[in-house]
């Protein structure tokens, strides 16, 4: 094009200011590289620090500011410090759509990256590559953003690496996971080491509530803190919940294990903790299958013959104990609709007849409802059959107050007639004890005397031949098998696992879940008629003649 025309082709025209002298060059490393950041961050990470000293982040601070300080970069608006902080260890994450990550959790790191990308911060001062990243994914985000706003990245320490640089991003990939290989090869070694201890009768992990945790006594049983493990499993077995439990404690001031108060999941923890038996719990990575919600064998750790194996401490409770806690946390969380493996809270009874009354309707539970009346403000307690939308009718109510006064008044006179029961039934059977033991005892005299005669030849003394003699004897040894095998009866009847004394006491002195426990024993349920015409002013009479129980057989109470 001739000069004359170019000259005419720009008449007119104006370059803005911030786009004259726009250059490219085949080195943008040296370009973006003589970038002096104003507003840099530091970022630093220690793996461990048990005792919580931040001294290996406080030196590795120190480096960081000598490094700024020779490349003439401005003071570090932030700093972002992860002490105690593995840059290696995935967690397992839920996202909001639903769907599971494994990720390392390290929020000082991901605050870091949004950081630089809105331009926060306009550089980077890591201590070391190794310090920085272990796993690629992280190594790979922090790229992406360098490269998006084309700010540095670079190293304390390690050859001063800059990812800035696609030579340096290239080497630094090699290392990460060179420095994954070394991570990986140590966990493998570290865990290896725990099943054979574990297999070995050795605790492994953190010494639980109720054994000294620290110093030379290490794993030898705290006294006090073991009588407090005891019971919550005692009272667990007696019908307790994990929250009441927790609430009871807290109550009375009992000092909890490194928390300020006690807390149902803590509880619910220490019973499906198997070292509480003395048996051995392993959940490493060497296991087949991941422990199961929920449920506390899956922490067994199993012998060759199929047998728990036993650790070298001492136990708190018996295996038995902690076997029946652990069907007993099965069951009720079956009931309460949560399947084998999955998580979910068992619902909190508040109510002492919920799902015990009845509908005679539609026979669904009837369940505890609460509310105020706008009018009066006064709070109003009753037991609703559920609307249609939840499985029942919604047709049954009843005031909840006066039924539960009435089915107490009911259930306390029914276990003092059977404690009078027992009692009488105890004096008949020793004096039957006592009778038959007579009729033994006169039986095998009657024995030792024929056979004494027998030996001495003096039968014929009072008219016996010897037939006779013979015939005598087998009767009389057939009448001592019968009193044997009546006083063996006697004696063996089954001692019910609950005395009738104690049944009355904790009717009388127990919890809700004991007292709804002894309900069920007795009960099947207890039917809600419809209302009665209020034919008397006495309103706990009418409730009274609402309630309909269905009893239990002597066979089903005996099965």
């Amino acid at each position: 094009m001739p000069a004359t025309t170019l000259a005419t082709a720009w008449e007119d025209f104006e370059v803005p200011a911030h786009a004259r002298g726009g250059q490219v060059t085949l080195n943008l490393h040296d370009h973006l590289a003589a970038y002096t950041p104003k507003r840099p961050g530091a970022y630093l990470r220690i793996s461990s620090d048990r005792f919580g000293l931040k001294a290996g982040v406080d030196r590795q601070l120190e480096d960081a500011e000598d490094t700024r300080s020779r490349l003439r970069w401005g003071p570090f608006v932030k700093v972002y410090k992860e002490n105690d902080t593995s840059a290696f260890k995935k967690r397992k994450v839920a996202k909001p759509d639903g769907t599971i990550d494994w990720v390392v959790l390290r929020p000082e790191f991901r605050q870091l990256l949004a950081d630089l990308t809105l331009g926060v911060i306009d550089g980077v001062i890591f201590y070391d590559l190794d310090r920085l990243v272990r796993q690629p994914r992280d190594l790979e985000d922090l790229i992406d953003i360098v490269e998006y706003v084309k700010r540095p990245a670079t190293g304390a320490t390690g050859g001063r690496m800059n990812l800035i640089n696609d030579s340096d991003r290239h080497m630094a990939r090699m290392m990460c996971v060179m420095a994954l290989k070394s991570s990986e090869d140590t966990a493998r070694r570290v865990a290896r080491q725990h099943p054979s201890a574990a297999q070995n009768g050795q605790a492994q992990g953190r010494i639980a509530y109720g054994w000294i945790r620290t110093g030379e006594h290490k794993g030898q049983l705290v006294p006090d803190e073991a009588d407090v493990v005891t019971r919550i499993f005692q009272d667990f077995l007696a019908g307790e919940s994990a929250y009441s439990i927790a609430k009871a404690f807290n109550t009375e001031g009992i000092q909890p294990p490194a928390a300020k108060t006690w807390s149902s999941t803590m509880v619910a923890k220490m019973l499906r903790n198997p070292r509480y038996a003395g048996m051995v719990s392993y959940a490493g990575r060497h296991r087949i299958k991941a422990a199961t919600a929920g449920d506390g064998w899956t922490l067994v750790l199993f012998g060759d013959e199929g047998r728990p194996l036993l650790g070298s401490w001492e136990q708190i409770v018996t295996p038995k104990v902690w076997s029946q806690v652990q069907f007993e946390l099965q069951r009720r969380r079956q009931k309460a609709g949560i399947k084998p493996g999955e998580t979910g809270r068992i619902p909190v009874i508040r109510y002492f007849l919920s799902g015990i009354l009845c509908c005679n309707k539609c026979h669904r539970g009837l369940v505890g409802h609460a509310y105020t009346q706008r009018k009066t403000g006064k709070r109003i307690r009753n037991y609703e059959c559920p609307p249609s939308d939840r499985g029942g009718c919604g047709g049954t109510a009843i005031s909840a107050s006066t039924t539960d006064q009435a089915i107490e008044e009911a259930m306390t006179a029914f276990l003092r007639n059977q404690l009078k029961l027992a009692k009488t039934d105890l004096r008949r059977s020793s004096a039957n004890i006592a009778a038959l033991q007579a009729q033994l005892e006169d039986k095998l005299t009657q024995k030792a005397d024929l056979i004494r005669r027998w030996s001495e030849g003096t039968l014929q003394a009072i008219n016996l031949t010897e037939e006779d003699y013979f015939e005598m004897l087998a009767a009389i040894n057939r009448k001592i098998s019968m009193n044997r095998e009546a006083i063996d009866a006697h004696e063996g009847t089954p001692v019910p696992t609950v005395s009738p004394d104690e049944l009355l006491k904790n009717w009388t002195e127990g919890t809700l879940r004991q007292r709804r426990a002894i309900v069920k024993r007795y009960l099947h349920h207890i039917v809600v008629l419809p209302p009665v015409k209020p034919s008397q002013f006495d309103r706990s009479q009418l409730v009274k003649e609402r309630l309909s129980p269905r009893w239990k057989t002597a066979s089903e109470l005996s099965a």
